[in-house]
């Protein structure tokens, strides 16, 4: 009987031990839910052409996945980027940035509830006489939580999501660029294999670039890596310049490579291939700490053989 109550305990403790188990990582997957979360869909839109006098519509989405109702406010704002790493500019306008003025939102404002969305329409209206080239604006929402009590809790908990709007204006576009970088090392401490490069883009429309990366062994055809399949797209907006850099992931510690990367912008290419050593400072350390015994000993044996036929 003492046996049969023991065990009884053992079984009730097991299973009580499983269900603050379960429970409790029920809890933390439901604490690993914001309270306040907004996405945007799409992310982006390339519209293509606009021809001057006609009306463009689209729409995007402003989704909660949140566990709290929220209140939202939609806008537009002038998008363009300042530097070669292409840092984001949503204040300054120019050129570029003329379709912000000509940009109309069904709805500036709304509420979603948690795992809803709220579907906002825009339309485009295109001047007769606006110049041609690339036009560039981030549409947006922005969250405003409606529980007070978060608004004072000291947690920043508004946020503001984007959806990338990229045209052209029809007219005299120019679609020219230039490569000013094609950079391939020659030798690498450490993974990963990297190749750089800075693009330009000269006309007043943007356009992508295409990176394509090919590593050979030392001799040999056969590719180790490439990712010609699916190479690296990245756009360059108007009268800029891009830096990028292109890498083969899982490259070894050590090795001798020849790496080829090709960079394509309009109607430009530029190729180059380098042979790469892969090297770890460690080994680069025991090679040298080698080179010095065997001259070490060389010395040595030389002075040893003088000192013999004295």
């Amino acid at each position: 009987m003492k046996v049969f109550r023991k065990f009884s305990k053992i079984l009730l403790g097991a299973f009580l031990a499983i269900v603050f188990a379960v429970s409790g990582s029920v809890a933390t997957f439901a604490e690993d839910i914001p309270e306040y979360r907004i996405q945007m869909s799409p992310a982006r839109n390339d519209i293509g052409d606009l021809k001057p006098g006609e009306t463009y519509t689209g729409v995007f989405k402003v989704q909660n996945t949140g566990s709290k109702t929220f209140d939202f406010a939609a806008g537009v704002t002038p998008y363009y980027v300042v530097d070669e790493n292409y840092s984001p500019d949503y204040e300054s306008t120019g050129k570029y940035s003329d379709i912000v003025e000509w940009v109309k939102l069904s709805t500036d404002k709304g509420t979603v509830e948690p795992n809803g969305e709220v579907e906002v329409a825009y339309t485009i209206t295109v001047p007769a006489d606006v110049p041609e080239g690339g036009q560039y604006a981030m549409l947006y929402a922005e969250i405003s939580p409606k529980d007070d009590a978060a608004s004072g809790s000291g947690v920043a908990v508004s946020r503001r999501v984007g959806m990338l709007l990229y045209s052209n204006v029809q007219g005299r576009t120019r679609k020219t660029g230039a490569i000013l970088e094609n950079k391939v090392p020659s030798f690498r401490f450490n993974p990963p294999v990297a190749a750089t490069s800075v693009v330009e883009n000269t006309g007043n429309t943007h356009t992508d670039a295409t990176y394509v990366l090919q590593v050979y062994p030392l001799f040999g055809d056969e590719e180790v890596y490439t990712n010609e399949e699916n190479p690296t797209k990245l756009t360059i907006l108007p009268e800029t310049r891009r830096f990028n850099t292109v890498t083969w992931p899982n490259a070894p510690h050590l090795g001798i490579f020849r790496v080829k990367q090709t960079v394509t912008i309009f109607d430009q290419t530029s190729t180059v291939e380098k042979v790469v050593f892969l090297c770890p400072i460690w080994f680069l350390f025991i090679i040298i700490a080698l080179i010095f015994c065997a001259i070490f000993w060389i010395v040595a044996r030389i002075r040893a053989r003088k000192q013999d036929r004295r």
